[in-house]
């Protein structure tokens, strides 16, 4: 089938988020019912994933910049991930079960800031628009949860969650042999040896306004731990909520920010990548804040619809932010430098304080994510300055511009 290649990579992210959709709600779940793992283990292998993307992140960013064919970091992780769900049926051993969910953790993670950026590329000139096909991949997050809940009440167990993952991986498998050979010419980096390569991953970090993106937009996001982890048991066991209730207000956030993507996206072009974080920050801090005082969920609802801003704004604003500092080449190295260092730690850490609060505070426990935001649009704010002290420099002085 001949189709554009901003088609083929929105197929892709569909696949890749559908997974994506099954992994984050259910994941725990299949652990506890399927493998006997505690709440305790769960948070510890999830954490321990996040904090491996650490080291995880520069390594690959690393090993990636010295291919010739932007698709080779697609084939690791998709071939890594299809073989390692392969080999769970087969194991029993709580280690290597454990062992094994680390690897996939991290490599689902891995795989995300490759599809990202491709997305990015290939539909800049080409249908879909960039806006459209991010919506259409959140939009396959809901399907990807929507069908794996069905499978599990149709069947009675919880096997289906393996299933999917199976086979969505290798799907995904197929969908990067059938992304566009993309030849990474003219790149000094491929020649470099890995050491030099991962040095110069690393080295981004010298660009302060680089430096300053990652942190704050990674903090913003990372804010969102507390909901994730506690949001549903604050809703039902503090405000006696039914899971109909608590269903509708996951999918007002979703699509919320399908719906700024799919249809702000273009729209919010016209601002720049920091002015999108700035506002992520702020709609992170005003939701958290009002979710710690138990509001109704007639309040609750437009509070959800915020998602849009502390998710979708700063996630965008980040992708443009990267691609204009970065170009094509390196874009991807900084996504996997951006996840590796700011993105995954902070998530990982805010992941690991959500319980104990929620178990000593409840509700409360969000303040704890209102001062992470709080930080992260501190950050932010600085670098809407730099960048805007940075411009007009330039304009006042060519050659500093050059």
């Amino acid at each position: 089938m001949n189709a554009s290649p901003a088609v083929r990579s929105t197929l892709l992210a569909c696949l890749f988020f559908a997974g994506f959709g099954c992994l984050i709600p259910f994941l725990p779940l299949w652990l506890e019912k399927e493998h006997g793992f505690t709440g305790a283990e769960i948070g510890v292998v999830l954490a321990i994933a996040g904090f491996s993307r650490a080291l995880a992140g520069p390594l690959t960013a690393a090993w990636a910049d010295g291919r010739s064919d932007r698709r080779a970091p697609l084939f690791m992780f998709t071939i890594l991930l299809t073989a390692g769900f392969a080999a769970l049926y087969f194991l029993e051993s709580f280690v290597a079960v454990f062992a094994v969910i680390l690897i996939l953790d991290i490599a689902y993670w891995g795989l995300l800031p490759v599809v990202e950026t491709a997305l990015l590329r290939l539909t800049r000139t080409g249908k879909p628009s960039y806006g459209i096909a991010r919506g259409l991949a959140s939009a396959a997050f809901v399907v990807g949860t929507t069908v794996v809940g069905v499978l599990n009440d149709w069947t009675g167990s919880f096997w289906p969650i393996w299933g999917f993952m199976l086979v969505i991986s290798a799907m995904m498998i197929a969908g990067s042999a059938w992304m566009p050979r993309e030849p990474v010419l003219a790149r000094a980096e491929i020649a470099q040896p890995f050491g030099e390569r991962l040095s110069s991953g690393l080295g981004m970090l010298r660009n302060p306004n680089f430096a300053l993106f990652i942190f704050a937009a990674g903090l913003i996001q990372a804010s969102a731990g507390f909901l994730y982890t506690s949001g549903s048991l604050v809703w039902a066991n503090q405000q006696g909520m039914s899971s109909k209730e608590i269903s509708m207000l996951w999918n007002v956030g979703t699509l919320a920010e399908v719906g700024f993507l799919m249809f702000l996206g273009n729209w919010s072009a016209r601002f720049r990548p920091e002015t999108l974080i700035v506002a992520g920050g702020i709609g992170a801090v005003i939701r958290w804040t009002a979710l710690a005082a138990l509001p109704p969920f007639a309040v609750l609802i437009p509070l959800q619809l915020l998602h849009s801003l502390s998710f979708a704004a700063t996630f965008l604003g980040g992708m443009r932010f990267i691609q204009t500092i970065h170009g094509d080449d390196r874009a991807p190295t900084a996504q996997m430098i951006y996840m590796g260092l700011a993105n995954a730690p902070t998530y990982a850490a805010a992941v690991l304080i959500s319980g104990p609060l929620y178990d000593r505070l409840g509700a409360p426990g969000y303040l704890a994510m209102t001062g992470i935001a709080g930080i992260g649009l501190v950050l932010a704010v600085m670098l809407w300055l730099r960048r805007t002290t940075d411009a007009g420099d330039a304009a006042l002085d060519p050659m500093r511009a050059a």
